[in-house]
């Protein structure tokens, strides 16, 4: 009887409804933007992948990130990606992954001359940034010359070789992988990294601590089934963007 009981149990359980899920996202290539129209990136592919593998209904969109992380800590349906998972972060989500990976470098305009050979020789110019994790992260470094955007392909069109510019950027901090493409799309071909990786990142799904835990369950078991089938290394390998 007992035995019966505990199978009929772990069915209930196993078929516990999962809720529908409002992806959250912003622009910011090459783990999630829009395409032709369309939300693509490596995080985009893993995290729709994820949402059918555990049969989630789940719906995506990109918006500024502030609004994407603030949506994500009051709506019970919600989660935003891709999230550096940062410890003042920690407790105010139900964490998925890491989904994907990437790192950060320094770019300026082809005739920028100046010499840098480490993250603080950084802190001398105006740097062009998103308004996320990255940031954050300089600014627990002491960096004080920080123009933040909410899009990250408006930076490209800000940078100059004029120290004195009004509103100008001397390097601008973004995605090592997909800068260049980036700059071109913004109609400014001559960019080039002039320090590599600042720093490198996992990235996750950070989710609404209310969403149902059978919810979260099922789609953390969808991307673990990813990853040891091969198709999340598929999904998230790209070549390191080079002259």
């Amino acid at each position: 009887m007992r035995s019966l009981f505990g199978f009929l149990l772990t069915v209930f359980i196993s078929f516990q409804p999962v809720h529908a899920v409002n992806f959250l996202t912003e622009d910011n290539p090459p783990l999630n933007f829009t395409r032709d129209g369309k939300l693509d990136g490596i995080s985009t592919a893993v995290i729709v992948e994820m949402a059918r593998r555990a049969g989630v209904p789940a719906q995506t969109s990109l918006i500024s990130w502030s609004e994407a992380y603030s949506r994500a800590q009051v709506e019970a349906d919600a989660c935003v990606y891709s999230t550096a998972r940062l410890n003042s972060r920690n407790n105010l989500f139900q964490w998925i992954g890491p989904i994907a990976r990437g790192y950060w470098s320094a770019f300026a305009l082809d005739g920028f001359n100046e010499k840098i050979t480490k993250v603080d020789d950084l802190k001398a110019f105006r740097i062009g940034i998103v308004r996320d994790a990255r940031a954050d992260y300089l600014r627990e470094r002491n960096f004080t010359k920080l123009l933040e955007v909410d899009r990250d392909r408006d930076n490209p069109a800000k940078l100059t070789l004029e120290r004195n510019k009004p509103g100008g950027i001397d390097l601008w901090v973004t995605q090592g992988y997909t800068a260049r493409d980036v700059a071109r799309e913004a109609g400014v071909p001559g960019v080039k990294e002039v320090f590599s990786a600042i720093m490198s990142q996992d990235y996750w799904l950070a989710c609404n601590p209310q969403m149902p835990r059978e919810t979260v369950r099922a789609l953390s078991n969808a991307l673990n089934e990813m990853k040891r089938d091969g198709s999340h290394r598929k999904l998230t390998e790209l070549p390191r963007n080079t002259q």
